[in-house]
């Protein structure tokens, strides 16, 4: 039996977000989707393979609206294999935020907990 104490200070909440996302220094855009966020990081599929560490200038948003966050994040950490060996090579990674924009990144939060419980703003 594996037992694992989950030190987060925020709690994590699925859905989904468009990201756009840049590796600090580069001048290359990619543009992926969250897998879930919380007040200090978020979980998204790479097309690419990124270090541990590596800075990234992120833009989180939701479509057709003005809820978006810009800030930045750090890899904190990246699986070693693609998660989809057939349909194009994705690699899920942890992204740790630096700058955080609680306001910014709370009202995606927000969006998120009431399209759950279906409350509206």
């Amino acid at each position: 039996m594996r037992l694992s104490i989950d030190n987060r200070i925020f709690a994590r909440i699925d859905g989904e977000f468009g990201v756009r996302y840049s590796p600090q220094g580069s001048y290359k855009e990619y543009c992926t989707t969250t897998r879930n966020i919380s007040g200090g990081g978020v979980r998204m599929p790479l097309l690419k393979k990124l270090e541990p560490g590596t800075v990234l200038d992120l833009e989180i948003f939701k479509y057709n609206t003005d809820l978006k966050a810009v800030c930045r994040g750090k890899v904190a950490w990246m699986w070693d294999e693609p998660m989809n060996q057939g349909k194009g090579q994705l690699f899920e990674a942890g992204i740790s935020f630096l700058d955080q924009r609680f306001l910014y990144i709370g009202r995606l939060i927000n969006y998120l907990e009431t399209q759950k419980t279906g409350n509206t703003l």
